[in-house]
């Protein structure tokens, strides 16, 4: 995707050397044993191994090039010129005679296909692993639900399954402090499943260990997030669903909810009286601008401080009205720019380290102009996570999955906005579906 200087051009694979970028157009990826079909030239032997594959020409992507073709290292390309690109060598005779085959395959071209399969191998792995977390996210999504109406009915046998579907989720964090926050539903948008309470839960209880709470207050904080919009059940499903702004009535009767709530609740004989507190002031601010108490400062309690932080970050990626959705990476800077003093800003600041410097849901474009979406963090490394990539040579179902762990020379070059893409990458893509969590 060249945006400044000189155009893209076919070159003869002759005239390649170590710092040129180059793309092999219309190459099925597995058809050759490079991660990318596009990627910058790092010494003699990626050429040998492009001449041994009877590639004979690609695409000079100068806008990316240290060098160009037929230019030597003398005449680096400054940033912001644009070289007239080397003139390709005349057919001769001789360069026309069919090129020898090599009696047997390079090391190197040994070396690189061992690795592609091993990759292969590890990207079948993630997969089953992606669909696997993604069948127990949808069981999940069908539990609480399930607990959702049962509550709704003053089902105290659904308060104790709350309590046992929470300490499940948090022995999976707490037994792993490496457990890995997953986009759901990148790769089969059409199955998207997304529940807004399941997302705060699982938001809530990453923020939670961060914070370094132990099993009995994550179970606490836990309930709180999934049973935080409870109250809903009895607001009319219209009002939930308008877009536009809100009259007055409209936001008196939507504000009901937390009162809904909280009545509910406390009509359950084994829900803690933590956990309804929480659920009564979500909608807290800490500059007293929230409803329904108007409460400040350190008369919020920490659990329901967690879940409004949560509850508005997943407000802000999945809006009502689609359009107004904002990317994960925008709605964390929103919060940080435009509502620090209504949430508290310690959490705020863990929550962003916890998801990341791209969090799940970003799109970005790397160092090798590839485009992807950004679908798990990295424990280890913030700017090294697991992408979904767009490649119009591969079926969006089948499409390829990178960790940028496993590729130090591959980097992150920038995030992208959604209304600077291409449509067909946003087709792809789909970032514009609802964004739903899990862990791996």
């Amino acid at each position: 995707m060249t945006e400044f200087g000189m155009p893209e051009y076919r070159v003869a694979v002759e005239q390649l050397r170590p710092g040129v970028f180059i793309r092999l157009d219309r190459r099925n990826w597995f058809s050759h044993p490079f991660l990318f079909n596009s990627f910058k030239i790092k010494d003699e032997q990626q050429i040998r191994v492009l001449r041994e594959l009877d590639i004979l020409e690609v695409t000079c992507v100068p806008e990316k090039c240290d060098c160009l073709p037929g230019v030597g290292a003398s005449d680096r390309v400054p940033c912001g010129k644009q070289p007239a690109p080397a003139p390709a060598k005349p057919k001769t005779k001789q360069s026309a005679r069919p090129k020898p085959q090599p009696q047997s395959t390079s090391p190197e071209l040994e070396r690189l296909w061992r690795i592609k399969r091993e990759r292969a191998e590890r990207l079948r792995k993630k997969r089953e692993a992606i669909a696997r977390c993604e069948e127990r996210y949808v069981d999940a999504v069908r539990v609480a639900s399930d607990i959702r109406r049962g509550i709704l009915g003053a089902d105290n046998t659904k308060s104790l399954e709350a309590v046992e579907f929470v300490r499940n989720l948090v022995k999976v964090f707490l037994g792993d402090t490496e457990s890995t926050l997953h986009l759901m539903n990148v790769l089969k948008p059409e199955e998207h499943v997304y529940s807004h309470e399941l997302n705060v839960t699982i938001l809530s209880l990453l923020l939670g260990r961060e914070q370094g709470m132990e099993e009995e207050p994550l179970v606490i904080l836990g309930l709180a997030a999934l049973l935080h919009d409870v109250g809903k059940e009895r607001v009319d499903r219209r009002l939930l669903k308008k877009r536009g702004p809100l009259n007055r009535s409209e936001t008196y009767n939507l504000r009901r909810h937390v009162d809904e709530g909280r009545a509910m609740l406390m009509r359950l004989p084994s829900m803690p009286l933590r956990v309804v507190e929480a659920v009564a002031q979500h909608h807290e601010m800490l500059d007293g601008s929230g409803y329904p108490n108007g409460l400040s400062g350190e008369d919020i309690g920490c659990e329901a401080r967690i879940v409004a932080l949560t509850n508005v970050y997943d407000n802000l990626c999945n809006h009502p009205n689609p359009e107004a959705s904002l990317t994960p990476y925008l709605a964390l800077s929103h919060m940080f720019t435009q509502r620090r003093n209504q949430l508290d800003s310690g959490l705020l600041s863990q929550f962003i380290r916890c998801m990341g410097v791209y969090p799940p849901g970003t799109v970005v474009q790397l160092s090798n102009a590839a485009i992807g979406m950004v679908m798990a963090v990295n424990p280890e490394n913030q700017l090294c996570p697991s992408l979904v990539m767009y490649d119009p040579e591969i079926p969006r179902k089948e499409a390829l999955i990178v960790d940028l762990a496993e590729d130090p020379d591959l980097k992150v070059e920038k995030s992208i906005r959604l209304n600077h893409l291409p449509q067909e990458i946003l087709n792809y893509l789909s970032p514009r579906t609802r964004i739903s969590y899990y862990v791996e």
